[in-house]
């Protein structure tokens, strides 16, 4: 009778299989449903927001980092900024902005960002 009981406590998986196997099917699941939002979502334009960073020196100029934030759900590639100080301007690119990210550039200008209105502005990208 001992034999019988211990050999029937050997066919069952341990508990820790169990688990195992429980937190391997959530994940699973998880992606899944992940996956099939973002299949399914509506897909909303660039819409692209930029914030300055930071101002520096650098070396004979001025340093301005710039962040740049695409709140829709598409890629824009090619993303042009421009900066504009008074008569100067200054131009960055950034290659990939994927849909809810956000990337940084830096702009240079010849004279303090801090003391003149610097403008921001989108000059345009393209879709991928």
């Amino acid at each position: 009778m001992a034999a019988s009981k211990k050999a029937a406590a050997d066919e069952r998986p341990p508990v820790l299989e169990w688990a195992a196997a429980a937190l391997g099917l959530l994940l699973t699941l998880a992606v899944l449903a992940v996956v099939l939002v973002e299949a399914f979502a509506e897909r909303t334009p660039p819409d692209i927001d930029l914030r300055v960073l930071s101002v520096a020196p650098a070396g004979a100029g001025w340093r301005v980092e710039v962040e740049a934030t695409n709140t829709g759900r598409a890629t824009a590639a090619d993303l042009r900024i421009e900066g504009a100080l008074g008569d100067e301007t200054a131009q960055a690119s950034i290659a990939y902005l994927p849909g809810r990210g956000t990337e940084r550039a830096t702009l240079g200008f010849d004279h303090d960002p801090r003391a003149g209105d610097l403008e921001l502005t989108v000059r345009g990208w393209t879709e991928p």
